[in-house]
């Protein structure tokens, strides 16, 4: 079976995000460790050590947070890529339904942007096309191109 056009498009856009989680998160990672470097030194004033060494370790969760998102993000790529049900169908699956809950969240909760917005309807899209007869029937098991019987 032929990886359908939608399913194409999704992977690629799940391996560009994946990518730029990596990134956002070395740059986590590394303003945490520059922080944190600064307060062990004694480079701020007494008073404000404490607080830059919490900023500091901040950094290092807000990384490490990244880092996993980033590599479940890049697992479903990878899955939608060589259609696997479990890590392409059923990760993506995921990821969006959870993408959509915290887009509802901060709707709700008065924090919503356009980009807020924009990525709550573009979950309830790939989710229905993800869940078209079609497409789910591309995740069946089948090798991709191979003969029909």
């Amino acid at each position: 079976m032929q990886r359908p056009l939608g399913v194409t498009i999704l992977a690629l856009l799940a391996f560009v995000s994946g990518a730029l989680h990596f990134l956002a998160a070395f740059l986590a990672f590394g303003a945490g460790s520059f922080i944190s470097a600064g307060a062990m030194s004694g480079y701020y004033i007494p008073t404000a050590t404490p607080f830059a060494s919490a900023f500091g370790n901040l950094g290092f969760s807000i990384g490490l947070a990244g880092m996993i998102a980033a590599t479940i993000t890049l697992i479903a790529a990878g899955g939608l890529w060589v259609l696997s049900r479990g890590a392409g169908f059923w990760l993506a699956t995921v990821i969006l339904v959870v993408d959509l809950v915290l887009d509802i969240v901060a709707l709700l909760g008065g924090n919503a942007s356009a980009f807020t917005i924009l990525g709550a309807l573009f979950a309830v899209v790939a989710l229905i096309y993800l869940w078209r007869p079609e497409v789910r029937h591309a995740f069946d098991g089948f090798p991709i191109d191979a003969p029909a019987s």
